[in-house]
């Protein structure tokens, strides 16, 4: 892990309440997209685990509602700690070691849902091509 977070690493800020911390090597892990449910329409959304040490959170427990920032190419992005599904946890362990949390967030805000090349159907049926 100390080669992927030297090669893969980014600084984040990680929220809970009113503590904020700054992580200089948290790993953007399996981005995928996923249709949520908000009430009378669907939404599609860019969720991520991330992989940060436990170290670098000193006395944090990953939490629901926590916020993790980043930025890239002078574009800051937010996600939302949370879990993905009924009975599942914002967070896991990534190691047998314990060293390493996996956390599970989605992405907020207009960005959260970014096609850099189109395939599929977009939520009307209407299919997407590359142009």
């Amino acid at each position: 892990m100390t080669a992927v977070r030297k090669v893969q690493g980014s600084p984040v800020t990680y929220a809970q309440g009113e503590t904020t911390l700054t992580i200089s090597n948290a790993v953007q892990g399996r981005t995928l997209k996923d249709t949520i449910d908000i009430g009378e329409t669907e939404q599609v959304v860019e969720i991520a685990d991330w992989l940060i040490k436990v170290t670098d959170l000193v006395s944090l427990t990953p939490a629901s509602g926590d916020i993790i920032t980043r930025a890239i190419d002078g574009t800051t992005y937010t996600w939302t700690v949370e879990a993905r599904d009924l009975g599942e946890t914002p967070w896991d362990w990534s190691d047998t070691s314990r060293t390493t949390y996996r956390i599970r967030s989605r992405k907020d805000g207009d960005s959260a849902y970014e096609v850099s090349e189109p395939t599929g159907f977009d939520l009307q049926g209407v299919e997407l091509r590359a142009s």
